[in-house]
Order: structure tokens, then C-alpha cells, then sequence
């Protein structure tokens, strides 16, 4: 799980070379072959999903977490079908000819769209034909936090929903000497870091939020950046820097990954919420008792700003793309996966999955089905998904980490200059 969001190398574009293609994914054969970031209990039940679709032909699921987007350069030998973890990527993939197009009838059922508007424009490419190039499979649900109601109560605190991000600096006061910090953060999965971030820019600022999100509008008529990314990294400072903000020092949470994060609020209490997606399920599972979840876990939506009227509704996920050279029953098996049934073994037998697809059966547990409904509509699409390679998400993972690092080290107003330069400096190369 700590390698959950996989990271899409910069030289996912790049051929591989011909000598260590074929020994990292194969020779072709019969089987339709699947690329997939998962690992642990999320290729379980993968494997679940395509095992009940009662496909006639072999597969076989290849799983390559971190290095998923290396398969893009192994011509003839890349495997048929990704689920890519990157939505971003698929523009420059369709424009390079690396994907086959999808029939417009995958997005449509009696005439009416599966999936929420926002993906049309990351995944219908106008430079490739005017055609669509991915499928969406797996939402992932970005603005929530995850609380241990018991220990709220316990503090006196209020529902996290009614706070902004400006209280929680006052909470911590408040849980000052109790021996729990208020947030857990698992700083070692630098997408925690760019979620985090991302929530809170949303939550201020949606328009700086957009100009992040398109290189294009980054800079103002003057050739200026957003402002507001300093406003919004000095609050994250009072939230990072406060001393009992975490469970040990920033030097500890920096190597804290994510699944102990969530540990730490419902295992070891040692923090009463974190700022977790929604495929923190089964690791809150695991650490509750079945019979105790209703009165001891809490999910909440990501607060919005004092007076703001809107809280950030952020999306990311898992789209489907099929490589140049697939098969095409490749694309038989695609079409499988796209049905509204077929994510159904995930949802119910292992938990932290929603359905991209709305025509998918609400089959979700009592912990997600808000969630689910809640993002039907999401209002923005991860920042660090739709980024792409060149100045993409793991450049802005390793920013918010030195961030991090800086507040620990240095005063928080050298570290919020030198990351809104930083920041500044990777919006300028994304747009060059």
C-alpha cells in the first residue's frame, strides 16, 4: 500500500531499451496481459474482479507499482492493457501514438454519460483525433479525513467538518500535554503531502487551484504567480511546524508512510484524525472491530475555508488505457471492465474502492457510501495525477517534503519563499 499512488517516472515517454524490455514484461503470448500499480490486498481483489468477468482468453496481471510508467516504452513487448495511476499522462501518451482509442459508446449507456463530466476533458484528446483514450475505473476520493470519534469526544473537539484549516492550530493547543497529537500524517508517501496541499488550496483559493492545474494561466498579465500560494503554505506551516501537531517530531513523521498513519489514529491512538482517500478502508478496518466501526470511525469531508460556503471536492483514480500494440482482445476485455457490474467483487469483499463508473451498483459499506455519493460530482481532478511527466507529481511530492523538511530545520519564512520559487519554478517548466 505505501506505494499505492505509483509514480510516473520522467522518462515514461523514453523507449526502453530493446535489452531490458523483454526481461521486465515478458514475451507476447496468448494471454491478454494487465499493468497494474497495486500491491497486497488491492491485487487480491483485482485479480477477484477479473476472475468473476468470465473472459474466454487468458491474463495475466503484472504488477509494477512504481515503475508503471516505463511499460509505455517497451514497444511490441508492453503489455496490452494499464491501469494508469496518472490521468495526466494520457494526452501526451495518445499524441505520441502509444495508445489505441476507445469507442465513444464505452463512455455512454442508453445515450447518457457513465462518468462525471471532469473526466471527458483529461481523457478525450482533441490533438488525437477528437477520441477518447482512457476509461476511468477507479475513483479515488481525495478530501476526506478519517477521525476516532471516541477521542473527539473525549477532547471536547467539534466535528472536524465545522473547522477550517486555520482552527486546527487551536485544537492542537488544546490537545497540548494529553500525550495525543491531532493529526497523523504519513509524510513518507510524498502524495499525502501534495493531497494535503492540494485541499488546502482548493479550499482558499479554487482559482489558484486552476492556474496550478494549467501551466497556461500560471502567470498573471504582469508574469506573475498566484500569490496565493504563500498564503496557502504559511497555513500549512501553522498546521506542519506546530510542535504537537504530530505523534513524535516532523523528523519521525517524514518517515512515517501512509498505512501507519492511519494505524496511529485507530491502532495505536496516538492521533485523533488524519487526512486520508477513501482506500484507507481496510486499513481502518483491520484496526477496528467490525461490531465497533459505526461508533468509533468517523469520516469527514475536507473543511473549506472560514466563510468560504465550499469545501474542496478532489478527485483522483485509476484510468484504463490499451497500448498500441494490444491485442484486440485486449479491447474485449476493456469493454468487461468498463461494465457497471464489474468493480463489484472489490466494493464488497475487500473494501476502499469507489466506482468511477455511476451506473455502478451502490454497494459501498456503511464507512463509504457517503463518500461515493458525495463525489459524484467532484469539483477539481488531483493536481498531482493530471500534472504529467514534465514537472509532474513526484517533482511536487519532493517539494512539499523539502517543505516539510525546512520547517523542522530552518524558520517558516525562508521555507514558504523558497517552495512558492520552487513551486513557481515547476509551474514555469511545465509551461515551456
Amino acid at each position: 500500500m505505501a506505494t499505492r499512488r505509483a509514480v510516473l517516472r520522467a522518462g515514461a515517454l523514453l523507449p526502453l531499451t530493446a535489452a531490458c524490455a523483454p526481461a521486465v514484461f515478458g514475451a507476447r503470448s496468448d494471454a491478454v496481459r494487465i499493468a497494474v500499480s497495486w500491491g497486497g490486498s488491492e491485487l487480491d481483489a483485482f485479480e477477484s474482479v477479473l476472475h468473476a468477468l468470465g473472459f474466454e482468453h487468458p491474463t495475466e496481471v503484472i504488477p509494477l507499482g512504481d515503475d508503471i510508467g516505463t511499460v509505455f516504452g517497451a514497444g511490441r513487448s508492453a503489455p496490452d492493457i494499464v491501469m494508469l495511476p496518472q490521468a495526466g499522462q494520457v494526452r501526451k501518451l495518445a499524441e505520441h501514438g502509444r495508445l489505441r482509442a476507445f469507442d465513444d459508446a464505452m463512455w455512454t449507456a442508453g445515450g447518457n454519460a457513465q462518468y462525471a463530466d471532469g473526466w471527458r476533458s483529461l481523457l478525450k484528446i482533441p490533438t488525437a483525433g477528437d477520441r477518447f483514450y482512457g476509461v476511468p475505473f477507479k475513483m479515488a476520493c481525495k478530501s476526506l479525513i478519517w477521525y476516532d470519534r471516541p477521542w473527539l469526544r473525549k477532547f471536547g473537539l467539534p466535528d472536524p467538518e465545522t473547522w477550517s484549516v486555520r482552527d486546527w492550530p487551536v485544537h492542537m493547543d488544546a490537545l497540548a500535554g494529553s500525550g495525543v497529537s491531532l493529526l497523523a500524517l504519513g509524510a513518507a508517501d510524498g502524495w499525502v503531502l501534495t493531497d494535503f496541499f492540494e485541499n488546502v488550496l482548493w479550499a482558499e483559493y479554487p482559482e489558484a487551484y486552476d492556474r496550478m492545474a494549467n501551466p497556461a494561466l500560471w502567470l498573471d498579465p504582469r508574469g506573475q504567480p498566484p500569490a496565493e500560494i504563500e498564503s496557502v503554505l504559511r497555513d500549512l506551516a501553522a498546521v506542519w511546524s506546530h510542535r504537537h501537531a504530530f505523534p513524535g517530531d516532523i523528523g519521525k513523521t517524514l518517515t512515517r508512510q501512509f498505512p501507519d498513519a492511519v494505524r496511529d489514529v485507530f491502532q495505536h491512538h496516538s492521533a485523533i484524525m488524519v487526512v486520508a482517500p477513501d482506500f484507507a478502508e481496510p486499513i481502518v478496518r483491520g484496526c477496528v472491530a467490525a461490531a465497533e466501526l459505526d461508533g468509533t470511525v468517523g469520516v469527514a469531508a475536507f473543511p473549506g475555508a472560514r466563510g468560504s460556503g465550499g469545501a474542496p471536492l478532489i478527485a483522483g483514480g485509476d484510468v484504463m488505457v490499451v497500448t498500441d500494440s494490444a491485442k484486440d482482445s485486449a479491447i474485449q476485455l476493456a469493454s468487461l471492465l468498463a461494465q457497471p457490474t464489474a468493480p463489484l467483487p472489490w466494493i464488497t469483499r475487500y473494501g476502499g474502492f469507489v466506482a468511477a463508473n455511476q451506473r455502478t451498483p451502490r454497494a459501498y459499506s456503511p464507512l463509504i457510501a457517503p463518500t461515493a455519493t458525495r463525489f459524484e460530482q467532484w469539483t477539481a481532478f488531483d493536481l498531482g495525477d493530471r500534472i504529467g511527466s514534465s514537472g509532474g507529481r513526484f517533482e511536487l511530492w519532493r517539494v512539499l517534503t523539502e517543505f516539510l523538511t525546512q520547517l523542522d530545520t530552518g524558520g517558516v519564512d525562508s521555507a514558504v519563499r523558497h517552495t512558492a520559487a520552487a513551486i513557481d519554478a515547476l509551474q514555469r517548466r511545465r509551461g515551456d
